[in-house]
């Protein structure tokens, strides 16, 4: 048994619209995985199929090798812990508020003080044992919600965009304790975030989704068009592709396979656009650059090609890419 999740011919609606639209995917165990799109492609509707909170209008879910069922016995839901985009935690301090999660989980009063202090110790929260749960800030918050959902010990950890109004050092603490759960506590943690970059930075898999679908693309550089004659125009640029489709919506660049240069490249590459820089940062070893060209590109280069290319913010710079690495769907 290699998955977490085997889900097939998953459909949920709102009403008339069809939200989530999943013929067949599978989720591996003890990995971490990230969900990408934008808002509304359909990421806390999966998360919320994934922790049972939704039933599918159609299909199956398999959790752990076994078809589930609504409602999940007690033992299944012990295997799941969830965090939501905007936890909530009670009045009490942060280890009433765990406390009270293992007595609803049915976790054997001897073990409580146990699993708080181990659940604490994870997040880096032991000092805020007795603090009161309305004190704290974004980032602890959010840290002592995962803490509540680990004390009972889950084989999956399902966490909704973790990362949204958090500060960098915050940021930064989270990503460690993420990497932390999958690498060391043997967790499958699932993440969704529609910073497509830090999930590919994060996670070992992505899942990919667009208007409720998922799909291989990459999903960064997103971009919305219509396609003719093998060019696709985003209303602001035109992008030569490979694509032998007659229609299409939608356009994906890798940033990897984009190369920056400080004057325009004469090469066989058939995208060439001017810009200027409007964001440099470090990505997990790798420098994150954001380039104006009309329509927003971001591209991965090293740290040496940094300093080699003298880089500034606000700096006229050209970014070129092959036509072959334009996805289209």
């Amino acid at each position: 048994m290699n998955s977490s999740y085997q889900l097939r011919n998953i459909k949920v609606h709102h009403g008339q619209q069809c939200v989530l639209d999943i013929p067949e995917l599978s989720l591996p165990k003890n990995k971490c995985i990230a969900l990408l799109g934008n808002n509304g492609a359909g990421k806390s509707t999966l998360l919320d199929l994934l922790a049972f909170i939704t039933k599918p209008d159609q299909g199956q879910i398999s959790l752990q090798g076994q078809t589930a069922q609504f409602p999940l016995s007690r033992k299944q839901r012990q295997m799941i812990g969830y965090v939501s985009q905007h936890p909530f935690l009670l009045t009490g301090s942060v280890a009433d508020n765990i406390a009270l999660a293992l007595h609803l989980q049915g976790i054997n009063r001897k073990q409580h003080q146990k699993r708080l202090k181990q659940a604490l110790e994870l997040v880096n929260l032991s000092h805020l044992a007795q603090q009161s749960a309305r004190t704290l800030s974004g980032g602890e918050l959010k840290r002592a919600a995962i803490a509540r959902a680990v004390a009972y010990q889950p084989d999956i950890l399902l966490l909704d965009e973790p990362f949204s109004h958090l500060d960098q050092s915050h940021s930064q603490q989270l990503e460690d304790i993420i990497q932390q759960f999958s690498s060391q506590a043997g967790m499958t943690v699932i993440f969704s975030t529609h910073d497509r970059l830090k999930g590919r930075a994060l996670a070992d898999s992505t899942i990919n989704l667009v208007s409720g679908k998922t799909t291989k693309s990459p999903l960064l550089n997103l971009f919305h068009g219509t396609l003719h004659d093998h060019v696709f125009d985003t209303g602001h640029l035109q992008i030569h592709t490979t694509s032998q489709l007659k229609t299409a919506r939608h356009i994906a660049i890798d940033p990897s396979e984009i190369i920056i240069s400080t004057e325009e490249l004469h090469s066989s590459m058939q995208n060439h656009f001017m810009g200027r820089m409007t964001l440099i940062a470090e990505e997990s070893g790798t420098i994150r650059l954001t380039i104006d060209c009309g329509e927003r590109f971001h591209a991965i280069i090293s740290p040496k090609s940094l300093s080699d290319l003298n880089l500034t913010i606000g700096g006229t710079i050209w970014l070129s890419f092959k036509s072959t690495a334009v996805s289209v769907f």
